[in-house]
């Protein structure tokens, strides 16, 4: 009989990977590929020159690494939560920075279903931020229209108004609406009067781009620009860039989002 192990082994010697880690990621450098022959005659012995635990000990190196210190507990939330609110704002405070960028976002919409867990009090690892994060999201900026902007704030009204839901409420940053009697009573972008014969452009990920987590009107938006940024990776770099700054990870609840019943 093959066994299991004997297979994982021979797929290791046989294509062998260069991974290199950067602030942008785990990217694949080089790629070698062999055939190896698996049969019941393979000694175990064989493979006892593959130490398995360098490759394990370094990425439990890189993901247990100290990135920054977190001064409360940051989690979801509906109206508005501590984690919706500092991720969304980190999130166009990184792609203002790209200067090659064709546009700039005026606001940014993420989900509260996209982040896994909270950030806690303490200690930050990168590991942790791939717990809150753990799927390779991409921010990219939508141009939005009137008709598309009134589908977005009834999702954000609607979800907004959710109770004993952890994916109630909508993280929101650049806009602030006020919901009054099951109605949009006020809304502001970039400190405007939202004003629904122009277009905006919104800062999401990929995956509400094409219509996730119920957001089909994103679909309808005619013009997207992709910045290449891991959302992850976005977090990341902001947390480690506040750091070098000593500054911790914080957050605060501002009444982007009211609900006057």
């Amino acid at each position: 009989m093959i066994h299991l192990k004997n297979i994982i082994y021979c797929l290791l010697i046989g294509n062998i990977f260069l991974l290199v880690f950067s602030c942008n990621g785990y990217k694949i450098q080089t790629y070698e590929s062999t055939n190896q022959l698996i049969n019941d005659k393979i000694n175990p012995n064989e493979f006892s020159d593959v130490n398995l635990s360098l490759y394990r000990d370094s990425l439990e190196n890189e993901m247990d690494e100290v990135i920054n210190q977190a001064n409360r507990n940051l989690d979801v939330g509906s109206p508005e939560g501590l984690l919706g609110n500092f991720i969304t704002d980190l999130s166009i405070d990184r792609v203002k920075r790209i200067n090659s960028f064709p546009t700039q976002p005026d606001f940014c919409v993420l989900n509260n279903g996209g982040f896994r867990t909270s950030i806690n009090k303490g200690p930050v690892t990168r590991g942790n931020v791939f717990e809150v994060m753990p799927f390779d999201n991409y921010l990219v900026v939508l141009k939005i229209n009137g008709d598309e902007l009134i589908e977005l704030l009834n999702y954000i009204k609607d979800k907004s108004l959710l109770q004993g839901s952890r994916k109630a409420g909508v993280p929101i940053s650049g806009m602030r609406l006020k919901i009054k009697e099951n109605k949009i009573s006020r809304c502001f972008i970039n400190n405007k009067e939202i004003d629904y014969n122009n277009s905006y452009y919104v800062l999401t990920t990929d995956y509400l781009a094409n219509g996730g987590d119920k957001m089909t009107f994103f679909k309808n938006c005619k013009e997207k620009h992709d910045t290449g940024l891991l959302l992850r990776d976005a977090i990341i770099n902001y947390i480690k860039d506040i750091a070098y700054n000593n500054i911790n990870i914080d957050a605060s609840l501002d009444g982007r989002v009211e609900i006057n019943k």
